[in-house]
This record gives structure tokens, C-alpha cells and sequence, in this order.
């Protein structure tokens, strides 16, 4: 009888421990940060957008990664909701009136390189930020890495690999740009400043 009621017991125990589960899986994410009250000049140069990494040494077997174009997609989209101005500009002398310039440099970029065409190979990147004020002072220094992997794919895929391995390495990159940039507190006590 004993054993009986403990089994009680533990069944209702486990059944309030599911609901509060359930009820706290139900709630409301909570609301994303906000943005940083500052504007801001996002520096995507021609030769920024245009980075090729190539890996192999013969040309036959070579691989082009267009890692430049794709960032260049990316970026511009996602930063704008760090800050609560942005614009896009080719060269770090034309700024206008933004308070921070955002610079991007590709420091690295590396895939490792596979045999078989179901063997999973890695595409890394590596993306050095500065930040800049109006005076050219460095506010923030930051080094950002994103990678993806994906099949190397046969003669018929492996073009649709390539490309997807580079959106998802780039779109990891850009995540992890917004997540660093948007909790930099270099950033966000220098949008609290008062504006001159």
C-alpha cells in the first residue's frame, strides 16, 4: 500500500514539473535589446566585396570562394538593427555625419579540403572589425569568426554546395558580428554620450 501511494506521489510530482515546463517554454521570449542610439557608416569597399579565397594549386582543381559578394548581401541588412542609423558607403572618407565607421577586413579565410564527395568539409572565416568616431579614434577592435560545414558534394552538387557553404559561413559570420557589435560596451557607452 505504502509503494502504492509513492507511486502516487511521484506520478503527480513528475505532472507539475511537465506543466511548469510547458508553461515556461510557452512564455514570451524577452524583447531584444535596443539599438544603439547612434549613426552609423558601414565601410564596404569594392575590394572588400570583391574577396576571393582560392584554395587548391592546380587550376583544374582549384575553388573559388566569393566570400566578399556574399558578406557584402549580408552586413548591410543585419547591422541595421544595431544601431539606429545606418548607411552603407565605398570609401571610409566619405562618412558624412556618422558618428561610428564600421570597417571590415577579412583576416583569413580557409576550407578544408576533402577526398570523397560525402565527405563533410568546413569553410572558416575570419573578419577583423574597427570602429572608428568622427576623429578616426578606435573606439572598438574586434576579430569575428563564422564557419559552416557541407558536403564537397560530386561533379553534379557540388557548385549548390559551394555556394550554400558560403552563404551559411557568411550568414554565421554576420550573426556573430551583431551579437559582439550590439554588446560592445566601448558602443553602447559612447551612444550614451551626449551629443556635441
Amino acid at each position: 500500500m505504502l509503494y502504492r501511494h509513492c507511486g502516487y506521489a511521484l506520478v503527480a510530482a513528475a505532472g507539475v514539473l511537465l506543466s511548469s515546463a510547458v508553461s515556461h517554454a510557452q512564455e514570451p521570449a524577452p524583447a531584444a535589446s535596443k539599438k544603439i542610439p547612434l549613426t552609423a557608416a558601414l565601410v564596404l569597399t569594392p575590394e572588400f566585396c570583391a574577396t576571393v579565397n582560392k584554395v587548391g594549386k592546380k587550376m583544374i582543381n582549384q575553388e573559388k570562394f566569393a566570400v566578399g559578394k556574399e558578406a557584402c548581401k549580408q552586413l548591410e541588412p543585419a547591422l541595421a538593427a544595431v544601431f539606429t542609423s545606418l548607411a552603407r558607403v565605398e570609401d571610409s572618407a566619405n562618412t558624412g555625419d556618422a558618428q561610428v565607421v564600421l570597417e571590415p577586413k577579412f583576416d583569413d579565410v580557409g576550407a578544408t579540403q576533402k577526398a570523397f564527395a560525402f565527405s563533410n568539409r568546413e569553410l572558416v572565416l575570419v573578419l577583423e572589425w574597427t570602429v572608428r568616431d568622427k576623429s578616426g579614434k578606435v573606439l572598438w577592435l574586434e576579430t569575428v569568426e563564422g564557419s559552416a560545414k557541407r558536403h564537397i558534394g560530386n561533379t553534379f552538387t557540388h557548385g549548390s554546395n559551394l555556394k550554400h557553404i558560403i552563404e551559411d559561413a557568411v550568414q554565421n559570420l554576420t550573426e556573430q558580428s551583431v551579437e559582439k557589435m550590439a554588446s560592445a560596451p566601448q558602443l553602447r557607452r559612447f551612444g550614451a554620450l551626449p551629443v556635441k
